[in-house]
């Protein structure tokens, strides 16, 4: 099986491929060639299709896994039965590894967004692993930290901040992860549909297209067919550091 794991580079994934791709992530990067070769021997694609789970909330945290092709969007049900979306997972993310850091069921499901190739290790392999090899644990320390800052800043906006502060924080957060700067701005590297939007941003489908029309209009972004290229950086930041009106 070969795919494009990112633009420009296509990945066998054999061992000997699975080992050249996990080495180029993050949480692999410091570790030493043996211990990258070591995951590449065990961990395992898997072909999901568009829209199929790779795992429901609930289900037993049983693989820790990594998106090595497509697109992955991880969400929680509110008691209402409203959809959110928590994180959109990019090509050579971690995800759903709960049972490694001590939770026995996925605090949440993983969906995929178009089809996609997913490398997956077994939780009871992977901490076999961290015992034999304790670098590991201070990379994924590392990592977890990262993830902990970015879910206080979204709780702290999801408390805080009005919904358009809200809708142009989640356009600068992923402009600076995905972000390709071009000839009029800089244009979010992943499809990003209204409802996507809304969901990051908790808010409605009709107040995500109208503020997005919006900004539009003013030519503060251009948004098409699930694309956003932010035209004018700075009146989005301005947007985004509004300080609340008091009630």
């Amino acid at each position: 099986m070969t795919a494009t794991a990112r633009p420009g580079a296509v990945w066998p994934w054999d061992e000997a491929g699975r080992s050249k791709f996990l080495a180029t992530l993050p949480l692999f990067r410091e570790l030493t060639p043996e211990v990258v070769h070591r995951f590449a021997a065990v961990i395992q694609p898997r072909a999901i299709r568009r829209g199929e789970a790779v795992f429901l909330e609930g289900e037993e945290a049983s693989a820790f896994h990594v998106l090595a092709v497509g697109r992955v969007k991880l969400v929680r049900e509110t008691d209402e039965g409203q959809e959110v979306i928590l994180r959109l997972i990019q090509v050579g993310e971690v995800f759903g590894g709960a049972g490694i850091w001590g939770e026995p069921r996925y605090p949440a499901s993983a969906f995929a967004q178009e089809d996609s190739i997913i490398l997956q290790l077994s939780t009871p392999t992977f901490i076999t692993l961290l015992h034999a090899h304790p670098e590991i644990a201070f990379a994924i320390i590392r990592l977890l930290a990262g993830r902990l800052r970015d879910a206080e800043a979204r709780i702290r906006d999801l408390q805080t901040a009005q919904v358009e502060q809200r809708i142009a924080n989640v356009l600068l957060r992923l402009a600076g992860k995905t972000g390709v700067k071009t000839a009029t701005g800089i244009k979010i590297g992943i499809p990003l549909t209204r409802q996507d939007l809304a969901e990051l941003s908790g808010t409605t489908l009709s107040t995500a297209s109208r503020t997005l029309s919006g900004w539009h209009q003013q030519g503060i972004i251009q948004a098409g067919r699930e694309r956003v290229t932010i035209l004018q950086p700075h009146a989005l930041v301005a947007i985004s550091e509004k300080i609340p009106d008091e009630e």
